[in-house]
């Protein structure tokens, strides 16, 4: 469907033009932030002037509404949720996912005033905050059970403020589906959607891999040099740039993509997470699954890459394996498996005491869980780390068992079933005839295998950052989804039996048909 606005209808009104009250405030709001966003600057309070941009969004979105899934998605890509780390330049301060005064967040204010926009202008489209999909029923029986689960953990005696902290991603996940849902009304949001991941992606792996210069000589060496959870959209980066050249994508977006591909790479790599690696392994095979059945004419490109990627993987291990080199950390991901260093086996040793209190939770929870803000009852020996991590008492590092513990059954299958149900969705959209829309279902489709994968290893379903993200690239799914069946035709049976076109359009539930099954159905 093209982008283009349709022209004016003849005798429609003209734009009004601007009134002198107008411009005199346009002129004194350019002189007022002008002057200001240039007195932060020259004090070098680089900051302040990102939050001046903040203040401004608003406006921004307001007057380019199709620009809201952009600002979610690169809102969860760009900044921090933990503000205390300080070593991480520009966007470590900035608090979009920490408390800017009382208990709102500032997520919450950016949802709000979304939200807002929506509210005024829902009047002038068409789209739907709640679209009928089976991911829009999966998103809404998470999001119940979460409220549930935060009544329960109040009969359980809980702290209420922390059970709000636990149901919050689950919000902000919802709330970015049915936003983007909302906005995504053509194609120009949704290339403004992967121009801003691309963009935003690419600063955060240029920005790990200054803090890797900066920091490498330190001993010992940093844990990581960047977020945790950064993994996960590095990983679905690799995966928009792999389906973009399947679905052969060419233009600009493809090739700054390719670009900084390496980029992301090697901040992968120096990032030395061992859980990026699982993710991508998982992911990339989703891929080829997918691939294969969406793109039969590339079969044999496919069997060769999956070649070329084993002989590659038959030197590369055996060289690598005991190497200290950065390059290496594939290698030390496998090796960790088998031949644990120190320090992963130290990890290795908390995660099984901590699966084997999680479990014993479980067998204590019943159908509803133990609610949220339940501390969670760690009687099963396991060294104590909450004096580095308070959050640890009620946010487990395997959130995947947490959900039969503070969501119940009821919660874990839900949770499932939007993971499950968000994949068919997106290799249903990786099939389809638009290329364009093809790559993204792809790419969410792989996302979501990494999604499940990072809940299971790395308090995933908790970050804020990973809810914004997958809340936006659920939401983008549908509406490409939605605007797939807008952009086909309808064709009208032959001979103008608009009855027979009436009864047999109700009855195959409003899919469109060409010509030739017209012909072949009468």
């Amino acid at each position: 469907m093209s982008a283009i606005a349709a022209p004016a209808p003849t005798g429609a009104a003209k734009p009004a033009e601007p009134t002198p009250k107008l411009v005199g405030g346009l002129l004194a709001g350019g002189i007022l932030v002008g002057g200001l966003a240039g007195y932060l600057g020259s004090t070098g309070s680089v900051t302040h002037v990102l939050a001046l941009g903040i203040v401004l969004l608003p406006v921004a979105l307001w007057k380019r509404p199709y620009l809201v899934p952009a600002v979610l998605l690169g809102s969860g890509v760009l900044i921090e949720q933990n503000t205390q780390i300080p070593h991480i330049p520009l966007t470590s301060k900035i608090p979009l996912y920490s408390s800017v005064g009382g208990h709102l967040q500032g997520g919450d204010i950016l949802l709000l005033m979304v939200s807002f926009i929506y509210l005024v202008k829902r009047r002038e489209w068409e789209t739907r905050l709640i679209p009928h999909t089976h991911v829009s029923v999966a998103v809404r029986a998470v999001l119940a059970c979460a409220v549930l689960a935060v009544l329960v953990g109040q009969v359980h005696h809980g702290s209420l403020r922390t059970g709000l902290m636990q149901a919050r991603p689950w919000v902000y996940l919802a709330a970015t589906y049915f936003l983007t849902c909302a906005f995504v009304r053509d194609r120009r949001a949704i290339r403004a959607l992967l121009w801003t991941f691309v963009g935003t992606v690419g600063f955060k792996a240029l920005q790990c891999i200054y803090l890797w210069t900066s920091h490498r000589h330190m001993v010992p060496k940093p844990e990581s040099y960047i977020s945790h959870e950064a993994s996960y959209f590095f990983v679905t980066f690799v995966i928009l740039v792999a389906a973009l050249w399947l679905f052969g994508q060419r233009g600009r977006l493809r090739t700054w993509a390719t670009w900084l591909l390496p980029f992301v790479i090697f901040a992968i790599i120096v990032n030395n997470r061992r859980a990026a690696w699982e993710m991508l392994g998982a992911a990339l095979l989703c891929f080829a699954v997918i691939a294969y059945a969406a793109m039969p004419i590339r079969r044999h490109t496919l069997g060769k890459a999956i070649v070329a990627l084993t002989l590659c993987s038959v030197v590369y291990f055996p060289v690598m394996w005991n190497s200290g080199s950065s390059l290496a950390a594939p290698a030390r991901a496998i090796k960790s498996q088998v031949s644990p260093s120190y320090r992963d086996a130290s990890s290795d040793v908390y995660r099984v005491q901590e699966n084997a209190n999680l479990e014993a939770n479980i067998k204590q929870s019943g159908l509803l869980g133990k609610g949220y803000g339940v501390k969670i009852d760690y009687a099963l020996p396991i060294v104590d780390i909450s004096a580095n991590d308070s959050v640890i008492a009620y946010v487990p590092h395997n959130q995947v068992l947490d959900l039969f513990v503070g969501m119940g059954v009821l919660g874990a299958v839900a949770v499932w079933f939007l993971i499950g149900a968000g994949i068919i969705s997106g290799s249903r959209l990786a099939r389809g005839r638009d290329q364009e829309f093809a790559v993204i279902g792809l790419m969410v489709a792989c996302a979501l295998v990494a999604y499940a994968l990072i809940g299971a290893l790395d308090v995933g379903f908790f970050w804020y950052r990973i809810a914004f993200i997958t809340g936006t690239l659920l939401g983008l799914v549908d509406a490409a989804r939605r605007l797939t069946h807008e952009s086909s035709p309808v064709v009208a049976p032959p001979g103008g039996d608009r009855r027979y076109w009436a009864a047999s359009n109700l009855v195959t539930g409003g899919r469109l048909r060409t010509p030739r099954s017209w012909a072949s159905s009468r």
